[in-house]
């Protein structure tokens, strides 16, 4: 199989391979291996489809990689796109496989915005929040931040209807917490 190395990964494997490289429990690489025993297949099997050579057919397989890669399996399996056919805001972070919150939030929304977003996936950090929580959080507020519901273009709305989107999107992601017995 050949692969562009520039532009956009496009396959399954590579989604995979850059979600896996992306995790660091305790500082340390997360292998083939330690997917491998998360997910109950063997090591060989990741490897496979980290290189293209198949595909997990069990539906049940494809959501506990999602969980433990702490990625959709919509992203997983097609790298889903936005209603207009663009990469989504979501899609381009989960994709840089070395890039931190902050850094993928200040090339996604207008300065002020990614202010915002920033100091809350802050907060969340700071109350002992999951690198899936966090991931979680951030896919939603990204999410309302370029929804299509608004009849206004995010480049053209203003500061205060951004920061109203995404302040609601916040409320949510708090409820949700707190049902789970984190206090913010």
């Amino acid at each position: 199989m050949i692969r562009s190395r520039i532009g956009v990964r496009d396959t399954f494997g590579d989604r995979l391979r850059s979600s896996r490289q992306r995790l660091r429990p305790g500082g340390r690489k997360f292998t083939q291996g330690d997917l491998a025993k998360a997910v109950g297949v063997e090591r060989n099997t990741v490897s496979r489809w980290e290189n293209g050579g198949m595909l997990p057919k069990d539906p049940a397989v494809i959501a506990s990689l999602a969980d433990v890669l702490g990625v959709t399996a919509d992203w997983l399996i097609g790298g889903y796109r936005a209603a207009n056919g663009t990469r989504s805001a979501v899609d381009r972070i989960q994709e840089r496989s070395g890039a931190s919150h902050a850094d993928s939030v200040a090339g996604e929304l207008p300065d002020h915005a990614g202010a915002v977003v920033v100091g809350y996936l802050a907060r969340l950090r700071a109350v002992g929040c999951s690198d899936a929580q966090i991931h979680g959080a951030l896919d939603l507020l990204l999410l309302v931040a370029h929804n299509s519901v608004s009849a206004i273009a995010l480049n053209d709305r203003t500061e205060d209807q951004l920061s109203a989107d995404i302040d609601a999107a916040w409320d949510l992601v708090v409820r949700i917490l707190r049902r789970d017995g984190i206090r913010l």
